[in-house]
């Protein structure tokens, strides 16, 4: 279980990002900044809550 959650991470880490910026650099800079921000505060919550729930349920 622990290999599954490291190839997840490494995957959220290094893949997807780098392949989600390559393909839509334009459309980033043309979206509507409301957008972008609303995105950025619900990846922020989820990221926090998947912190929480892990630590919590480590412990």
């Amino acid at each position: 279980m622990k290999r599954l959650a490291v190839l997840l991470a490494a995957l959220a880490v290094f893949i997807l990002p780098s392949s989600a910026y390559a393909s839509s650099v334009n459309a980033w800079n043309d979206a509507e900044p409301a957008f972008v921000t609303g995105l950025t505060v619900i990846s922020i919550i989820a990221i926090l809550l998947f912190i929480y729930l892990m630590i919590r349920d480590n412990g």
